[in-house]
């Protein structure tokens, strides 16, 4: 039967408390960054949902209604000349084609109105558009009054209206719109700027991930070269009885 000394006792107690305390440190230490891998998937799935969500309404909000904007304005620009052509014509016959190409302007002009109105619109866009449909009504009214005058061969009185309150009226509807192609290029910087922060805090992210991980694999290559040596060390005497 082999007894050991109290000495040896002492020390198989010391490494084998040794041995669990490191075991219970590379379980730790796996357990860390296990956790911090899983934590860094999820915020990467979560950032990356988030830079595609910014850039599909930077397409659908933003570049989309800039222009659908313009093309408003386009058809703007073309009713103010029709109108002009309207009142200038002595040929009562183009009367009717030239009305009948404002009101087709008008009607896509709504239309475009109204897709717009129904994208994602911030307090600023808002308050334009609503600025802007007061001044369209002003407008479309003036507009009705000018052709009216036109048509009914009161062609000073038509040239007057359109050179005073005419002019003011379409002055007026431009200054929303053009605020309204102003805050989407402001709002789609910052969404590009938001953007740009977050594939920032993803490089970051993954620089931090891989300094752990180097500093646990340092950890576990240290305690595993310690517990090498200390297995090297056996207990010399024996008491045999």
């Amino acid at each position: 039967m082999i007894i050991l000394d109290t000495k040896q006792q002492t020390y198989l107690k010391m490494s084998w408390s040794f041995g669990l305390k490191q075991r219970n440190k590379i379980a730790l230490a796996f357990a860390t960054i296990f956790v911090i891998i899983v934590l860094a998937n999820w915020f990467v799935s979560y950032t990356m949902e988030r830079v595609g969500r910014n850039f599909q309404s930077v397409y659908q909000d933003r570049l989309v209604p800039s222009m659908d904007i313009s093309e408003i304005l386009e058809r703007y620009y073309q009713n103010r000349m029709l109108l002009e052509e309207h009142v200038m014509a002595e040929d009562i016959s183009q009367h009717k084609r030239l009305r009948q190409q404002i009101t087709t302007n008008a009607q896509t002009i709504d239309s475009l109105a109204k897709k717009f109105e129904n994208t994602y619109l911030v307090d600023k866009e808002l308050q334009e558009l609503a600025t802007y449909k007061v001044q369209f009504r002003k407008l479309v009214d003036i507009q009705d009054r000018i052709l009216n005058l036109s048509a009914q061969g009161q062609k000073a009185e038509a040239r007057q209206l359109y050179r005073t309150e005419g002019q003011e009226a379409f002055q007026d509807l431009l200054t929303p719109l053009h605020a309204l192609i102003r805050v989407q290029g402001d709002v789609g910087q910052e969404l590009y700027q938001s953007a740009d922060r977050s594939v920032k805090m993803l490089k970051v992210l993954t620089y931090l991930v891989i300094g752990l991980a180097v500093i646990v694999a340092l950890i576990v290559g240290t305690l595993l070269q310690t517990s090498r040596k200390l297995n090297t060390v056996k207990p010399q005497k024996f008491n045999l009885n």
